[in-house]
């Protein structure tokens, strides 16, 4: 029996701890999931010693812990932001790991890695996250969700709240680039290091060494030629991610912004017979 998309949802729970929320009560764990995957790597080295053969029953050895790396795309939603508490700018939501649960199957101590969102005009904000589990489900088979079916007509999604690329605003982004934008693209990279223990083949944690982030802008001009250095953001350039009603949710609206001291790197432009002049601007920003 193949598993439907249908009864597959994806959860992504609270920051540190264990278990999600599958139901529609209380804080909404469940995330507009359009596409996820999940690939599971073990390191096996052949086992080979002088003088003997490799014995079928016991051809490897282990050198590296089990991990599983997870990639979510996801569209925003004002409405079901308790999914996204990981995008959270604060000390304690940067460094700390979150449940991932997909159909049936939870993946503990997930901790992310790079998050992109792209934002275009009549195209909804997309959203992609990729991750590792450092306590993946292991000895179980894939499972699919169907108490979902049940609960269809509770999941708070309306068609008109999701965040649309022709609903956003820009702020403070013609001091980079021309009052025209037309395409928007937003990365944040997390550089961990596992942290291994006595007594266990697992990670216990992973420490986190840095984080940095990257705006790239496309418009229709660019307001300065940058120098040797780039140039200096003295403005904080914010892209508010809002409805068709200009309702902006908590968490969800602060995380694309580059702040004062973030730092233009590279430009471009181009032209082609019977078009416009297109640009792009890209802005970096070291957070941690």
């Amino acid at each position: 029996m193949s598993l439907s998309y249908t009864n597959t949802p994806v959860y992504i729970g609270q920051i540190n701890t264990s278990a999600v929320n599958t139901g529609f009560t209380g804080a909404v764990d469940y995330i507009p999931a359009t596409r996820a995957s999940v690939d599971f790597s073990s390191s096996s080295n052949p086992k080979r010693n002088l003088g003997v053969d490799v014995v079928s029953t016991d051809q490897f050895t282990v050198d590296q812990a089990l991990s599983a790396n997870i990639s979510v795309d996801s569209f925003l939603h004002p409405d079901l932001e308790e999914g996204f508490r990981y995008l959270s700018g604060t000390a304690a939501a940067q460094d700390a790991f979150v449940p991932i649960q997909i159909g049936e199957n939870v993946y503990k101590k997930c901790y992310p890695q790079n998050i992109s969102i792209s934002v275009e005009p009549y195209l909804p904000a997309k959203i992609t996250a990729s991750f590792v589990s450092l306590d993946p489900p292991t000895g179980t088979k894939l499972s699919g969700d169907t108490r979902l079916s049940a609960q269809t007509s509770e999941i708070p999604i309306s068609g008109d709240r999701f965040v649309y690329g022709h609903t956003c605003s820009v702020v403070n982004a013609d001091d980079v680039v021309g009052n025209v934008q037309s395409q928007i693209s937003f990365t944040r990279s997390y550089n961990r290091t596992p942290i291994y223990g006595i007594g266990s083949p697992s990670p216990a944690s992973m420490l986190l060494d840095g984080i940095e982030e990257e705006m790239s802008i496309t418009s229709t001009g660019l307001q300065n030629f940058i120098n040797l250095s780039g140039q200096t953001l003295t403005s904080q350039v914010t892209i508010n991610l809002q409805d068709v009603d200009s309702a902006m949710n908590s968490l969800i609206s602060t995380i694309m912004k580059m702040p004062v001291g973030s730092r233009v790197v590279s430009q471009s432009a181009g032209i082609s017979e019977g078009d416009t002049v297109s640009t792009t601007a890209t802005i970096k920003n070291i957070k941690l």
